[in-house]
């Protein structure tokens, strides 16, 4: 078998911030691990950066979100040299990049550096949440600024159409806790991986 087939199956849920990506992660990796799976999830690195005291947001510097970078991309590296069947990120390197260039400006080099990244240890499904219902508190954003939410959100969309990475955004929610996005990347991964047959499901119109 190549080593490309022995990688594990990588998800990555990506967004603004406060639109539920922690919460859906481990929704997702408990359900999988139900079915014995052996999982990684890995929640936003920026949140063990600001507990160091490490500058995010507003006040972040290039060296903090290269640290912030470089960390997530350690973690999905050592879930596949761990063997682990499916890792579930907690953003993506695109999100990171984003949040960076909105504080420090474009940087040509670390956007090939990436995308070279991507395609060398890709992701196999970037689910997109749309911004739907309150700012959620993390705790680490600023949760009062809906000007900053919605920034962030526009500029991912514009980093993804501006490098091609192909991403799926997920439905709107029909129910309050979103429980249909957990079951309909559960779902999928199974099916993938050839698990459990996934039934079939409607394409979702995109969420602006």
């Amino acid at each position: 078998m190549s080593s490309a087939k022995k990688r594990p199956y990588k998800i990555s849920l990506i967004s603004t911030h406060g639109t539920g990506k922690t919460t859906l992660c481990y929704e997702v990796a408990a359900e999988l691990k139900k079915r014995g799976l052996k999982v990684k999830v890995f929640s936003e690195i920026a949140a063990s950066a600001f507990e160091q005291g490490i500058p995010i947001n507003e006040t972040t510097t290039l060296p903090a979100q290269l640290y912030i970078m470089m960390q997530h991309i350690a973690e999905e590296l050592r879930a596949t040299i761990l063997n682990y069947q499916v890792v579930v990120c907690d953003r993506s390197v695109f999100d990171n990049l984003v949040y960076m260039e909105r504080r420090c400006g474009e940087n040509p080099f670390i956007r090939e550096f990436l995308r070279g990244y991507a395609e060398n240890f890709p992701y196999d499904v970037i689910y997109k949440l749309p911004m739907v219902g309150e700012l959620v508190d993390d705790g680490i954003r600023n949760a009062h600024s809906r000007e900053f939410q919605e920034d962030i959100y526009n500029r991912l969309n514009g980093l993804l159409a501006d490098l091609n990475i192909k991403h799926r955004t997920l439905p709107a929610p029909n129910t309050e806790l979103r429980r249909e996005w957990a079951d309909l990347i559960v779902q999928e991964t199974l099916a993938a991986i050839k698990q459990a047959p996934a039934p079939a499901l409607a394409a979702a119109a995109p969420v602006p």
